[in-house]
């Protein structure tokens, strides 16, 4: 857990945000919701060490969390030695992201923006960083031009969304839900399991492929892994070959994204 801020309030601030906004209403997704705040104030850390592992060192580096949330990510990559930003369209959230970060000592720069142009300038930052977001995105291209936009030249991007070709649907629990037009699965979730979820918190269904080629006309480039070793290094390297990052086929998304040259 992030230094100043208990378990216990994580999960109070969870449900403070849960009462103030009119999302989340249905109960798979509200108590998910409680579950993955919890989880992630004891992972921060863990997630910074993955970034550092993935992406490159944060010590004196300046990083935007987009989409920050509670902002126990930032936290972490500030008690990390980071120039930690962030973005976030939420005001409920921006202000428990804010306490957050004061319990901590945290000094970080946390704005509230409107989901559109990134309140920053050209070649800002050393890095990006942004998960379970983009699939909350109406225009998730215009994300992804505006992280390349104010990312250095090989500045990276870290991100990461649920596969739209994972069997369970994530947010809702629903089977094959992801699987179909959003349209449609919008009526039969609402028929069929009388949830509305998917207008409610905006949800998108994004698959590897479809980030792919956003990505490379924002500017990016997929960098592909080959850590492990036997048939893991084997499996992660001859996907590559092909172009395919071996999140493409596991639940989550999980990729690292570096600005190509102009």
């Amino acid at each position: 857990m992030n230094q100043g801020i208990s378990a216990e309030q994580v999960r109070k601030q969870a449900e403070q945000y849960l009462a103030e906004c009119t999302e989340y209403t249905d109960v798979y997704e509200h108590e998910k919701l409680v579950r993955d705040w919890e989880k992630k104030g004891g992972v921060a850390k863990n997630v910074v060490n993955d970034f550092e592992k993935r992406a490159g060192p944060v010590g004196g580096k300046s990083v935007l969390d987009i989409g920050f949330g509670n902002g126990l990510y930032a936290v972490a990559f500030g008690e990390a030695g980071a120039l930690a930003s962030g973005l976030e369209v939420n005001e409920v959230l921006w202000r428990i992201a804010v306490q957050n970060a004061k319990n901590a000592r945290a000094k970080i720069d946390l704005r509230l923006y409107d989901g559109g142009i990134f309140p920053h300038a050209s070649g800002s930052f050393d890095y990006a960083f942004s998960v379970s977001v983009l699939e909350h995105v109406s225009d998730p291209g215009l994300m992804l031009r505006e992280a390349a936009r104010v990312l250095k030249e090989g500045g990276r991007f870290y991100l990461a969304f649920p596969n739209r070709l994972a069997p369970k649907e994530t947010h809702t629990g629903v089977w094959g839900l992801s699987y179909m037009p959003r349209s449609l699965a919008a009526v039969l979730l609402r028929a069929a399991w009388h949830q509305n979820t998917i207008e409610e918190i905006n949800l998108h269904f994004i698959s590897f492929w479809k980030m792919k080629r956003m990505a490379r006309k924002a500017g990016f480039r997929v960098l592909y892994e080959d850590a492990g070793s036997g048939f893991r290094h084997y499996a992660k390297w001859l996907l590559a070959a092909f172009g395919i990052h071996h999140s493409a086929i596991l639940r989550t998304v999980m990729v690292v994204l570096e600005k190509k040259p102009i």
